[in-house]
């Protein structure tokens, strides 16, 4: 083989980025897989069980896209197709770029890649991006489109995106607005049911909630739940903790049965500075009945939570557990591991959007 071509896979297969036409995309990357399989060079093999469509709005969450599907392909092998959609620019352009995420096959020396294809519009090209897009999805597998923005705000690129939908991922905890959006998104959510939306900012509560449920494991604090009363929830400074903290108290009163007027008068939200700067989001529940207390805390200085029983008759030593990581590359797996529709979400969110318009009146 020429030189220039093996350099030329060796360079794409080594995560450099390339520069093509966007009508050649398929063309140039046949081309790659195939010099890929005739190489007696590179033991390069291709991957995908499904394509991830990354939708941003910045340079900066393009870069966090590309290096978190890096990070996510090692576990989970997909086309991935990042867009990057400027509208306000004053130029009309559409630009496009190939790369691959390699990485070593257990056992031996083959890599195992994925290719990213990258397309940047600006100004008035931003239109033609659902089109760009849709001959580049692999058919029959699944898609999922990954908003690292507030999708609500370009509502034309994200229902054509949707069209082509099985999932959707967003982290209203990134949204600047969000609780005031809640009502948009509830709607959103309604009007595309064909999609199983997946807010990442419910994903990050996961652990809080399952440190919550076990407290009622034992058979004596089980019998408390029909006889609880009130919560209180406190939450840190950080980006979309108070978003988290009422979807928290969503999900807990809709466990508990609670009405809306119910959970408007029984829950109780503060926000507290910590002097621990990972208290960035809920840092403890109290939930109460006439007899007893149960709270989830984070230990300040530790990444790790502790939950305590005070009740009579009932073992009141901590209990602990460390976080969960929760950064892009750990939410989308464990998403991606479970690939399931959360019904309760939706219900959750319809529970917090009452919370929400009450904490204004």
């Amino acid at each position: 083989m020429a030189p220039t071509v093996t350099n030329s896979l060796e360079s794409f297969a080594a995560g450099a980025e390339t520069a093509v036409d966007v009508a050649q995309i398929e063309r140039q990357l046949a081309e790659l897989w195939q010099l890929a399989a005739e190489s007696d060079t590179a033991a390069v093999t291709r991957a995908c069980l499904f394509n991830l469509v990354a939708i941003c709005d910045t340079e900066a969450a393009r870069d966090r896209a590309t290096e978190t599907i890096r990070i996510v392909t090692s576990r989970h092998p997909c086309r991935a197709i990042v867009l990057l959609a400027q509208p306000a620019a004053t130029t009309d352009e559409l630009a496009a770029s190939i790369t691959a995420h390699c990485h070593l096959a257990g056992g031996g020396g083959k890599q195992v890649c994925c290719e990213q294809i990258s397309i940047h519009a600006t100004g008035r090209s931003v239109a033609q991006l659902a089109g760009a897009v849709l001959p580049l999805l692999e058919s029959d597998l699944p898609t999922i489109n990954w908003w690292l923005g507030d999708f609500l705000e370009t509502p034309l690129l994200f229902r054509r995106l949707c069209g082509v939908a099985d999932r959707v991922f967003f982290d209203t905890s990134t949204w600047p607005a969000a609780p005031a959006r809640l009502v948009q998104l509830a709607a959103a959510m309604n009007e595309q049911r064909q999609c199983v939306f997946c807010d990442l900012s419910w994903t990050r509560l996961e652990f809080w909630r399952r440190m919550t449920a076990e407290m009622f494991d034992p058979p004596e604090c089980a019998a408390e739940v029909s006889r609880l009363q009130s919560a209180e929830i406190i939450y840190g400074d950080g980006p979309g903790a108070q978003l988290r903290a009422r979807l928290y108290g969503g999900w807990l009163a809709t466990q508990l049965g609670w009405s809306a007027p119910d959970a408007v008068a029984r829950l109780t939200f503060e926000q507290r500075e910590e002097p621990d700067t990972s208290g960035c989001g809920i840092t403890m529940v109290t939930i109460r009945s006439a007899a007893a207390q149960f709270i989830v805390r984070k230990n300040y200085g530790e990444q790790v939570a502790s939950t305590v029983v005070h009740m009579p008759d009932a073992c009141g030593l901590p209990r602990k557990r460390a976080f969960w990581p929760t950064d892009d590359a750990a939410l989308l797996s464990q998403e991606l591991d479970a690939m399931r529709r959360d019904s309760l979400y939706a219900r959750v969110l319809a529970l917090t959007v009452e919370l929400t318009a009450a904490a204004r009146s």
